[in-house]
């Protein structure tokens, strides 16, 4: 299993600050605003209400988890903290997120679900716009997520981008493919996935001429073998390196 990306986004010194005062809260109510913030869905409605439940919360924490053993003051004060710091880094970058995720990421999610609802079922080249649509919305989720650094980087980006940029010439059947492209490929790995007369034909044709003489050239089937070299690489890496996205 691959390593466990960090969480970059709950720094803890960026949340140590002191804890809400809530002695003027009965112990009804401390008991009352810590079942609330621990439900599902959530119902906290403000970050003063979050503070007063993190002070709670703390303290019932440090208590719940020690497991018998008398803490002195200090490890108390330290424990403490260190919840409070969870929870705030927690708290705040889902508020951050939330207003991100409507400006930004919405529409590309909305995006996606016009590829979803609207593109014709029968295409091939559908299913890669749909593909494609999805992994933009992914690059842009985690690079808001916990465990992107403050450049938007996350470890693994390198991996998405370039299936993005494969699928961009995949899904348009070779389009902007250049010619510089398909003069560097190289066909000797190729019998395995694309028809060996094709590769006959792009041998034996003449190369690309500013004349149209209206009949296929090295480039016309240079692009339908390249489209398929990209294929395979996209393929390869959504096996050996989509699951280190997840961990």
């Amino acid at each position: 299993m691959s390593k466990p990306q960090e969480l970059i986004g709950l720094k803890h010194n960026n949340y140590d600050y002191p804890l809400a005062d809530v002695s003027h809260l009965s112990e009804k109510e401390k008991k009352d605003l810590l079942k609330r913030r621990m439900r599902i869905p959530k119902e906290l409605q403000s970050d003063e209400e979050f503070e007063q439940w993190v002070t709670v919360f703390s303290e019932w924490n440090t208590y719940h988890c020690s497991n018998g053993h008398k803490s002195t003051e200090e490890e108390r004060s330290f424990e403490k903290m260190l919840t409070a710091s969870y929870e705030r880094g927690l708290w705040y970058h889902r508020k951050r997120f939330s207003e991100w995720k409507k400006e930004y990421l919405q529409p590309l999610i909305d995006e996606l679900a016009e590829h979803a609802a609207h593109d014709p079922q029968y295409d091939w080249q559908y299913l890669y716009a749909l593909e494609c649509a999805k992994l933009r919305c992914m690059r842009a989720y985690f690079s808001h997520s916990l465990i992107a650094d403050e450049n938007g980087n996350f470890g693994f980006n390198r991996w998405i981008d370039i299936c993005i940029s494969l699928l961009q010439h995949i899904k348009g059947d070779g389009l902007h493919i250049s010619r510089q492209q398909i003069e560097r490929m190289n066909t000797r790995n190729v019998k395995d996935i694309v028809p060996s007369t094709l590769v006959d034909a792009y041998e034996e044709a003449p190369a690309p001429s500013d004349e149209e003489d209206g009949l296929p050239d090295k480039y016309y089937y240079g692009e339908k073998i390249y489209v398929r070299k990209m294929e395979r690489l996209y393929y390869r890496i959504r096996l050996y390196k989509m699951r280190e996205w997840w961990e």
